[in-house]
């Protein structure tokens, strides 16, 4: 599984949805948190993982 889908994954185990697709990015929303995390459709390595998860508040 490559950094995107993990990113993914756990965004949505912990309860975002995709909210829309973007032009380079899709966009997921979290109406508990109200948190809206984009998601870069190329380029996605490990650093962008780490970023994501910590902008989500996730490990």
């Amino acid at each position: 599984m490559n950094p995107r889908q993990k990113a993914i994954k756990k965004l949505k185990e912990a309860g975002y949805e995709l909210k829309r697709n973007g032009a380079n990015h899709d966009i997921y929303f979290s109406a508990e948190t109200k948190k809206t995390i984009p998601i870069k459709r190329h380029d996605f390595d490990e650093d962008d993982l780490r970023y994501i998860l910590k902008e989500a508040g996730l490990k």
